[in-house]
């Protein structure tokens, strides 16, 4: 019997671009977003919309592109958990393919790929 509260709710949406400055900028002129994050190191800005989903631009590394395969570099889902261990065990234990945990100080989150190899992300959120 599935799980009906796994996944709390979709935390955020990531957007790969080739340069994460220029669509910051692009973002906040255009459609009136405003920043509620960022992470220079990691090259990536999130903007926070109504109802508690966020919206993130991520950069392509050097070398990456737009179309390659699997959604490894494309748009995919963040859903936020309360518990990512519990997720982690859960979808194991169903036979999903899960990434192993990252712990980045106050964010534990992993990755797993669906059917089709798309690329699907889970964060613990507070």
């Amino acid at each position: 019997m599935p799980e009906v509260d796994l996944f709390a709710t979709l935390d955020t949406v990531v957007l790969r671009v080739h340069d994460v400055d220029a669509a910051k900028a692009w973002y906040q002129a255009k459609l009136g977003l405003e920043v509620s994050s960022e992470d220079m190191g990691e090259r990536l800005v999130t903007f926070e919309l109504r109802g508690g989903t966020s919206l993130t631009l991520l950069e392509l590394k050097r070398g990456e592109s737009l179309l390659e395969t699997l959604g490894v570099v494309g748009s995919f889902p963040v859903f936020a958990v309360r518990d990512a261990r519990h997720a982690w065990e859960v979808l194991r234990e169903r036979e999903v393919l899960v990434d192993p945990l990252r712990d980045a100080g106050p964010v534990l989150s992993f990755e797993f790929r669906d059917l089709d190899g798309n690329k699907l992300e889970v964060r613990e959120t507070a």
